[in-house]
C-alpha cells in the first residue's frame, strides 16, 4: 500500500455512531469468546470427573472378570471376557493387557504402541494414564499377586457432542447479543452525535456571520451544557454585532472594526494632534421657523447622511451632531499622517455635495453650509457624568474650528494659513484678512481654500457622486491619498 493510499484511508471520515457500534460489537464478541472458553473449560473438567467415576467402576469390573483367565494363562478366555466387555460398554474404544510373562496385547480400535506400554500403571487402584487420550488402567491383583496390567481407552465422542452443542448455543446467544447491542449503541450514539452535528452546523453559520443561533437544549448532561454555552456564545456575538451596528451609526466603521476586532485603540485621556472640521447650515434659525418640523428633520438627515459618507471615505469620523452642525475629527483615534489634507478634501466634497443636493429654502435660496477647519493639539478623553460618558475631543483646536465655520460664507471652506500649510500641493488659499479669533491670544490670518489641481477636482467630484449614489457600481477613482476604507 502506498503512503498516499494509507494516508487517505487514515483520513477517511467515519461517523461516530458507526465507530461506537463497531467498538461495542468487538467488545461484546471478545467478552463472549472469553466466557465461552471459560465455560467450556469448566464443563470439560466436570465431564472428566464424571468419566473418571464411571471408568473406576468399568475398569474394576473388567479387572475382576480377567483375574482367573490371566491366572490360568488362557488367551482364549481372556479374549472372550474382553470382547464381551467391549460389546456391552460402547464408550470403550479399546483395551490393552500386559500378561504376567510381559506380553502386551491390544483389543478393539487401539494399538499397544510404545507410549501406551510405557504408561501402563503399577498401582492396584484405577488411575488415569498420562496420555493425550482418555486412558484408565490398573494392575490386576489376585491373592496379593500381580497377574497382569489393564489399560482401557474410553471414547471422547460424548464430550465432542457436548462441546458442539454448547458452542452452538453460545454462538446463537452471541449473535443475538451483538445485534441487539449494536442496534442499541447505534441508536444511542446517534442521539449523542446529533448535538455534535448541530454544533458543527451552527459553528459554520457563526463563522459565516450568522449569529441568530438557538440550538435546542434537552437533558442535563455535558452535551446539553455545551449546547447551552454555544447558544450563550452566539447570543454574545450577536449582541457584539448589534453594538457594532449601533456604534457604526455614530463613528467611522473603520474605527468600530478596530475597537471590536483588534483592540488596539487606546481609550485613555491624552493630548493628540487632530484636524477638526465643522459644518453648520447658513441661516438655520429662519429656515426652521418657516419650515415644518418634519421637513427640517428630513432635510438635515439627508445632508448629514451624505456628509457622513464623505467623512468616512477620507478616514475621519463624526464626533457629534450639534443641532444643524456636524463636527468631524481626523487623526483620532486612527492615526493618519496627512489628516489635515484629508479633512480639507472632506470639507470641499461636502460643499460640492450640497450643490448637487440642490435643496432650497422657502424663499427660494439654496441650502448652504459653512465649513471651518483647524489643525492643532486637542484633549482626547471621556467627558461627561459617570453614567453617561462621551469619548470626544475638546480644547482650543476644536473651538477655533468652530469659529472658522462661523466666519466664512455658505459653500466655502475656511481655515488659517498655518493649517493651510499642512495640506500639501494642489490647493489655493484666498486670504480674507487677519482676524482676532475668540479664545486665541494672537491674531490669525484666515482665508478660503479651494482645490486647484484638476486631479483633486476630479477626485472630489467622484467622492460626491459616491456619497450621493452609494449603490453605484462605478469604480472608485484613483485618489491622490492612500485612503483607507474608501467607498
Amino acid at each position: 500500500m502506498t503512503p498516499e493510499r494509507a494516508e487517505s484511508l487514515w483520513n477517511l471520515r467515519i461517523p461516530i455512531r458507526w465507530r461506537w457500534s463497531v467498538l461495542v460489537g468487538l467488545t461484546v464478541t471478545l467478552s463472549i469468546t472469553v466466557l465461552f472458553f471459560i465455560t467450556l473449560d469448566i464443563e470439560h473438567d466436570a465431564w472428566l470427573d464424571n468419566q473418571a467415576k464411571q471408568a473406576v467402576l468399568q475398569v474394576d469390573r473388567l479387572a475382576d472378570s480377567l483375574k482367573l483367565p490371566l491366572l490360568s494363562g488362557s488367551s482364549t478366555e481372556t479374549a472372550i471376557a474382553v470382547q464381551g466387555f467391549l460389546d456391552h460398554v460402547p464408550t470403550v474404544m479399546g483395551i490393552v493387557i500386559r500378561f504376567p510373562g510381559g506380553k502386551v496385547k491390544s483389543f478393539g480400535a487401539v494399538k499397544a504402541d510404545a507410549a501406551v506400554r510405557h504408561a501402563l500403571p503399577n498401582s492396584s487402584s484405577v488411575t488415569r494414564l498420562p496420555l493425550q487420550r482418555l486412558w484408565f488402567g490398573k494392575k490386576i491383583i489376585f491373592d496379593n499377586t500381580g497377574v497382569g496390567t489393564l489399560a482401557v481407552r474410553f471414547s471422547e465422542q460424548e464430550w465432542e457432542q457436548i462441546a458442539g452443542k454448547l458452542g452452538r448455543k453460545i454462538l446463537i446467544a452471541a449473535l443475538f447479543s451483538i445485534v441487539l447491542s449494536g442496534v442499541l449503541v447505534f441508536w444511542i450514539a446517534g442521539r449523542m452525535s446529533r448535538p455534535i452535528e448541530m454544533l458543527g452546523d451552527a459553528a459554520l453559520k457563526v463563522a459565516s456571520g450568522d449569529y441568530q443561533i438557538n440550538l435546542p437544549v434537552r437533558g442535563n448532561d455535558e452535551l446539553s451544557d455545551t449546547l447551552a454555552q454555544f447558544n450563550t456564545m452566539a447570543s454574545e456575538l450577536a449582541h457584539k454585532e448589534e453594538l457594532r451596528d449601533v456604534f457604526g451609526r455614530y463613528l467611522n466603521p473603520k474605527l468600530i472594526h478596530e475597537v471590536f476586532e483588534s483592540g488596539d485603540i487606546q481609550m485613555q485621556n491624552h493630548r493628540q494632534e487632530v484636524s477638526v472640521l465643522f459644518a453648520d447650515m447658513v441661516r438655520f434659525t429662519s429656515f426652521s421657523e418657516a419650515t415644518t418640523t418634519e421637513a427640517v428633520v428630513r432635510l438635515l438627515n439627508r445632508h448629514f447622511e451624505v456628509f457622513n459618507r464623505v467623512i468616512c471615505y477620507y478616514g475621519g469620523h463624526v464626533d457629534k451632531y450639534i443641532g444643524d452642525a456636524v463636527m468631524a475629527v481626523f487623526n483620532h483615534p486612527i492615526a493618519e499622517v496627512d489628516h489635515a489634507r484629508r479633512a480639507a478634501l472632506t470639507g470641499l466634497a461636502m460643499a460640492g455635495a450640497c450643490e448637487k443636493l440642490a435643496d432650497h429654502r422657502p424663499d427660494g435660496e439654496p441650502i448652504r453650509f459653512r465649513f471651518g477647519l483647524n489643525c492643532g493639539t486637542a484633549i482626547v478623553g471621556n467627558i461627561g457624568a459617570a453614567s453617561r460618558l462621551e469619548y470626544t475631543v475638546i480644547g482650543d483646536a476644536v473651538n477655533v474650528a468652530s469659529r472658522m465655520s462661523g466666519v466664512g460664507e455658505g459653500g466655502k471652506l475656511v481655515m488659517s494659513r498655518a493649517t493651510f500649510a499642512l495640506l500639501g500641493e494642489g490647493f489655493d488659499f484666498d486670504a480674507i484678512g487677519v482676524r482676532k479669533i475668540k479664545g486665541v491670544s494672537q491674531e490669525m490670518e484666515i482665508g478660503y481654500v479651494a482645490a486647484r489641481s484638476r486631479s483633486l477636482q476630479q477626485e472630489i467630484e467622484h467622492v460626491v457622486d459616491l456619497a450621493l449614489n452609494p449603490e453605484s457600481d462605478a469604480a472608485p477613482l484613483a485618489s491622490s491619498l492612500p485612503i483607507d476604507g474608501a467607498a
